[in-house]
């Protein structure tokens, strides 16, 4: 339903209203009386985390009522009203999917994001969910540069979107960051994640590894704590470079041994990305790894086919593949390109669809490629689409 970022942004402005609050909860459950949001809603902990819960619980729900519990949520609060970007972010989430018998096969995640492929990851992270990963509770995520490493982040959030019992807390090192992220800054943002409190935050030590292996306890110590979840970290970036604070690494490396470990193994999972795993000092049976292979033509055709069933008139799937990887580029900008364009033919049909709805008269393949044709591969591209779209809305108006 929504990206990560989106959804944070969403749980920030409901924690906005909700602070106002003389119960936070109960200003919640009360309008879902009589569903099981009412009865599941957290009882315990900040305005954050029952905010968390509830937007939680509204995605899993997802499009099984009408109107849509996130729907209801959003009009309670009237974040929709009041907050443009929120308005913006429910245009594009509350167009529900095609119907499908395995969500966690899509190809398109939350309305927006396209997701090519990747089957390796997939069935890494249905296997990390079940408890016979207790045993090798680390995945290992590398490919070649611009291959996709960062862009696994979303299915991950898609994953743990649709399980109801587990909390995923990542972060990822820029080089904008670099030094000032310290282990100390790391642990801590990791528990905020969780809605936990950082009050009891271990007081630094005179030894750097030490203070580092300290905190890998603290935080999973929080995430063991979490009432019927599990808790996965997503470590993006945090392989050795000159931008990574000694104590950082340190932190990392007491995690990852920590974390295979007495109760920790049943509670916690770590996926590191863009890793050498052969820094890693565990047990070789105790990590696993995917290593990304480039895409090909029917990882894209089965990507096209999931976005054209969406469309109100029959769109010829490979006819429109064809127009996609039309003039492709070979290099590393490659998967980037290719993202942009099948962006742009989810936002063409989502628009399409309602343009052309009271004008089933009009060939509807015909203005879907008139409107992708000559779009710029870059930033502008979405912007573009957008005024084509408007303007052919405006001239059927």
């Amino acid at each position: 339903m929504f990206s990560e970022n989106d959804k944070m942004y969403i749980i920030d402005a409901l924690v906005t209203q909700l602070a106002t609050e003389g119960s936070p909860r109960a200003a919640i459950a009360g309008p879902f009386g009589g569903t099981t949001l009412a009865t599941d809603l957290t009882t315990e902990g900040s305005v954050l985390r029952i905010a968390m819960d509830a937007v939680r619980l509204c995605i899993l729900d997802g499009f099984n009522n009408n109107p849509t519990w996130m729907e209801r949520l959003l009009n309670i609060f009237q974040l929709t009203t009041l907050n443009a970007k929120v308005k913006e972010i429910w245009e594009y989430a509350r167009i529900p999917p095609p119907p499908t018998a395995n969500p966690y096969i899509l190809t398109v995640l939350n309305n927006t994001i396209p997701f090519v492929n990747r089957t390796i990851l997939r069935n890494h992270l249905d296997r990390l969910s079940q408890p016979m990963s207790n045993a090798q509770p680390i995945l290992v995520v590398n490919g070649g540069d611009k291959s996709g490493k960062s862009y696994s982040t979303n299915y991950i959030d898609h994953f743990s979107n649709l399980k109801n019992t587990m909390l995923a807390c990542s972060a990822k090192l820029d080089k904008e960051i670099g030094l000032d992220l310290t282990a100390e800054k790391l642990a801590k943002d990791l528990v905020s994640q969780m809605a936990m409190p950082t009050d009891d935050i271990p007081g630094p030590e005179e030894n750097m590894r030490a203070y580092a292996e300290t905190l890998a306890g603290w935080v999973l110590n929080k995430g063991s704590q979490i009432r019927d979840m599990n808790c996965w970290f997503v470590l993006d970036n945090f392989k050795k470079s000159p931008f990574l604070h000694p104590s950082t690494d340190y932190f990392i490396t007491a995690l990852s041994y920590k974390i295979t470990q007495g109760m920790y193994t049943r509670k916690c999972r770590l996926i590191l990305i863009g890793f050498d795993r052969a820094m890693l000092t565990v047990e070789p049976g105790k990590a696993d790894e995917e290593v990304i292979r480039q895409c090909n033509r029917n990882d894209v055709e089965t990507s096209v086919k999931e976005i054209c069933q969406r469309a109100i008139q029959t769109i010829d799937v490979i006819a429109m593949t064809d127009f996609l990887v039309n003039g492709l580029p070979t290099n590393d900008t490659k998967m980037a390109v290719l993202n942009g364009r099948l962006r742009s033919l989810l936002q063409a049909v989502n628009r399409l669809n309602e343009i052309l709805a009271l004008h089933p008269e009009l060939d509807y393949a015909t203005f879907l490629q008139e409107m992708l044709k000559d779009l710029p591969d870059t930033e502008e591209r979405k912007a573009e689409l957008e005024e084509k779209l408007q303007d052919l809305h405006d001239s059927l108006s």
